[in-house]
This record gives C-alpha cells, structure tokens and sequence, in this order.
C-alpha cells in the first residue's frame, strides 16, 4: 500500500472517534444552515479560477454539555461537539463542488457569541485531471483534509430552534500528497437554523479540575510523510522525523510547548543538481506553540524555524499542526500538516508519547 492512501486512510480514522459516546448519552440533535462566500484567490495562479461566488449547504449532528471534557470550560455554559455534512460550489467549473464531513466543538467566547473549529474531510467531485479538467488544479485529489474555523452569534429565538449567523472560514488541501495544491480557502456568511441550547446540567466543576495534576510533562514522536515536488504525476519524496518537547500545563485542558524536531527530507534533491549526502538532507528545527486538549483528542498548533538545511523554495519558519487523538494512556496517534508561507507543504502521520 502506498504512503499516501495510508495517510488518507488516516485522517478517515481520526474522524471516526469525534462525537461518540458522549454524543449518545446526550441530547444530539439537527441544525441546519445556508451559506454563501467568496472563494479567496491566495496566490496568483487563483485568480483566473475565482469567477464567482461561493454557495453550499449543510446539516449538524451534535450536542450542548457540561459533561466529561466539556465540564472544565469556564462559565458554565457547556460546549457543543458533533458531526457537520455539508456541501459547496466553490464558484467556478473549474474548482467543481465539495462534500464534507468535519468534527466540530463549539466555544462560547463572549455573552451570545461562539467560535468554532472544525477538523475532518473533503471529498472534491472535480480535482484536477490533465485531459478531463486541465483547468482544475487547486486541488490535486479526490480526498482532501479540511480545516474550518467559525465566529457566530444568536440573531433571534424561534420558539424549539434559534436563527444564527456565522462567518468564517474553511479549508482543503491534500497536503502536497500530490500535486498541483493550491487549496482552497473560503470565505463565508452563514444563517443557520439550530435547535435551542439543551445542556445537561450536570453539578458545576470545582476549582480544582481547572488546576492540572502535573505542571511539567515531556513527550517524543516519530512521524513519516510524503512531498509532491514538482509537476502532477511526480516523484513523491518521504520525509520522516523525530520530536523531543516539553509541555508547560496551565490547566487540564491547556498547555505551552516548546519543542525540537530533526528530519531527514528527502524531496530537497529536487532543488539542486548535484547528489546529496544523508546530512545534507537532515533538517534541524525548533517549534514553539500550544496543546489544547479536547477531552482525548488534542489540537497542537507550533511556530517552526528551520535552522540546517532549509528548503530554498520554503524558506525557514513553518507551521506545524496536528490533531491527535489518545489511543491508549499516554500514546496519542497523530495526523497533520507542515506549511510553509501560508500553503500546505507536506501531510504526515506520527504516533507520539508523553511521559
């Protein structure tokens, strides 16, 4: 099997664990929404594809609690977790339509207002094809991961549901699994029909879940991921590395990292003429960021520089992000991506442990 069906099947895996369980116990219920948007043209190559507005749809499946993870949140007015489905026209033929299905929580942030941040997978029905679809090449693939980061606020109660409104953004890239990958990144307005705010009111947490039993931890990972390089269809180049960090825990539900990585890159020979030793294809980086925990799922967002053998097309500062989700005590299987300046670079798998 190849490296890169075992990433998707990957980021298949990871999203299967989202809402069950507490899901089941609670009161999950459906929410509806509309949308339209803008689909921005992020680097130069977009623009002769954004020809008009986005548009889509889409359902959710979840639930409000106090309960489990969600209890340690602050103010008491519970998290909401599920499942969104939704459907997108990007705008244009040529970057076609999206089905998506995406883990989503729901943060109150301020009297009425809530951010949002989703995680899952995008299926695009026109990926780029060199006879069918020369035109399509902001998305290389079929499969691709989705990033969705939301801000809404209550316009009106309407009796068992409320009416909201939603603006944010949503993303896919398959990572440079293949190429051409320019992503999509699209801007919406949202007005959403969801059922009113049910929280199972269990009894208030106490003090102490907010102060972590341990305020120091450490953990390593091995990851392996593959880089597209150059034209669709190329050679795809493995880049496998290890991770050494130390955590700072504020509370039960976030933490400071800094952290090390070394990684052997394989795809910097396509950016020279000559033959490479093994360490002129070792990089060095040092990361620095944060872990937020979502119950047994962790989102670890980290600031990268890359200081031995940078890529001269990427430059050094990166960004690492990866959703991990705890398999067994201490061990977390984790699936991400590395972007350089602001574009999906390589998607990786990894399993790491924290002692």
């Amino acid at each position: 099997m190849r490296i890169h069906s075992i990433l998707h099947i990957g980021f298949v895996f990871l999203l299967s664990f989202g809402p069950r369980g507490e899901l089941s116990a609670q009161s999950a219920r459906w929410g509806f929404h509309g949308q339209a948007g803008y689909v921005l043209p992020h680097r130069s190559e977009m623009h002769a594809l954004v020809t008009g507005h986005s548009w889509g749809f889409g359902a959710e499946h979840g639930s409000w609690s106090q309960n489990g993870w969600r209890a340690e949140w602050r103010d008491g007015r519970g998290i909401w977790e599920g499942v969104e489905y939704a459907w997108l026209d990007a705008g244009s033929s040529s970057m076609g339509q999206i089905v998506s299905a995406m883990w989503k929580v729901k943060i109150p942030v301020w009297r009425s207002v809530t951010g949002e941040l989703g995680s899952g997978l995008g299926w695009a029905l026109s990926p780029y094809d060199l006879e069918k679809r020369p035109l399509s090449f902001a998305l290389g693939t079929h499969l691709n991961a989705g990033l969705h980061l939301g801000l809404s606020a209550k316009l009106a109660d309407l009796g068992s549901h409320e009416a909201v409104i939603t603006t944010g953004l949503t993303h896919f890239s398959n990572g440079a699994v293949s190429m051409p990958n320019l992503g999509i990144n699209n801007l919406f307005l949202r007005l959403c029909l969801i059922p009113q705010r049910f929280i199972d009111h269990a009894p208030l947490p106490q003090n102490s879940l907010e102060i972590p039993q341990v305020k120091w931890s450490g953990f390593s990972a091995i990851r392996t991921g593959i880089r597209d390089v150059n034209l669709p269809g190329g050679v795809r180049h493995p880049v496998s590395s290890c991770m050494a960090g130390v955590l700072r825990h504020y509370s039960t539900r976030f933490a400071a990292v800094v952290a090390a990585d070394l990684s052997y890159n394989q795809s910097l020979r396509e950016t020279t003429g000559i033959a490479l030793s093994a360490m002129q294809r070792t990089q060095w980086a040092s990361q620095l960021g944060v872990d937020v925990c979502f119950g047994r799922a962790h989102l670890v967002l980290l600031q990268g520089w890359v200081w031995s053998n940078p890529d001269v097309a990427l430059g050094r500062r990166h960004l690492h992000a990866a959703f991990g989700y705890e398999l067994w005590p201490q061990w977390r299987l984790e699936i991400g991506l590395r972007s350089f300046r602001l574009r999906a670079d390589y998607a990786y798998l990894g399993i790491s442990r924290a002692f």
